[in-house]
């Protein structure tokens, strides 16, 4: 019984720490975000997007430094989500999603 109060405790302190640095590497991408004018206008231009909030914005500019740089199909690629079909002729094979990045 002791050793799970103690166990429990221990964390609990964990979490407590893990919780102040999340919020202090936030805080530090917040900033950078802030300073950087290009990076500043694609997360607003991101978080105008229904459903996109600034995680998302964040992960996006952070995972495809891309945007705004390719065209619609080139970026469906990239993040491995553009349609493809196999066909040739009257052979109609399937079709799936691929692309993106390793």
């Amino acid at each position: 019984m002791a050793q799970a109060k103690e166990t429990q405790k221990s964390i609990k302190r964990l979490l407590a720490a893990l919780r102040r640095e999340l919020e202090s590497l936030d805080g530090d991408l917040d900033g950078r975000i802030r300073k950087s004018p290009v990076w500043r206008v694609r997360e607003v231009l991101l978080t105008s997007v229904p459903g996109v909030g600034p995680t998302t914005a964040r992960t996006l500019i952070a995972e495809m430094p891309e945007l705004g740089t390719l065209d619609r199909r080139q970026i469906a690629s990239l993040a491995g989500i553009a349609p493809f079909t196999r066909q040739s002729g009257k052979w109609r094979g399937r079709s799936f999603i691929g692309g993106g990045r390793g």
